[in-house]
């Protein structure tokens, strides 16, 4: 059994975060690769149809009792990853141990802040610009990010979401 230690004035590391990071970087950093022509993509956690002008590069990656799903627009590039972690962290743990493991990635950040009950960041890296999305219910946590040329296309797709848990993803 894993026992949980109290909290002190310092951050304490979490071992899902090294393992949830590497998953993300990953995905995103993975958009070049072969495109699977998917229209329903469908996981535990959620179900989404796929757009004409969007496409699945890769299949959802599992790993550990975490899977990421990567999309990308073909007309402008914009990514979408939704990761989701069976995991019992509290979406503002999440949100703050990824923008700590951004900013030392040389990411710029911004800090954490409350948005109907998820937690919510942008980030910029080499002009490239992204937002990501933070929620949790207790016993899963999900981070929801897009990254591309106008952030809202990826705001689009995911309004065809459909969730198996609101305290997961943001209703788009």
């Amino acid at each position: 059994k894993h026992q949980l230690r109290k909290s002190t004035c310092m951050p304490q590391e979490n071992p899902y975060m090294k393992n949830i990071l590497g998953l993300v970087l990953t995905a995103a950093l993975t958009l070049c690769a072969t495109l699977a022509l998917a229209n329903e993509v469908k996981t535990p956690h959620f179900s989404i149809t796929l757009p004409d002008d969007w496409t699945q590069p890769n299949e959802i990656i599992s790993q550990q009792g975490s899977s990421v799903a990567l999309f990308q627009n073909t007309t402008d590039g914009t990514a979408v990853t939704v990761t989701v972690v069976d995991a019992p962290m509290s979406a503002r743990d999440v949100a703050e141990q990824t923008v700590k493991g951004m900013k030392n990635g040389g990411i710029v950040a911004s800090a954490p802040h409350e948005e109907n009950g998820f937690y919510v960041s942008s980030f910029e890296q080499d002009g490239a610009k992204g937002i990501s999305y933070f929620g949790s219910n207790g016993k899963t946590f999900a981070v929801t990010s897009i990254v591309g040329p106008d952030l809202n296309t990826g705001k689009n797709l995911l309004k065809n979401l459909k969730i198996t848990d609101a305290k997961l993803i943001p209703a788009f």
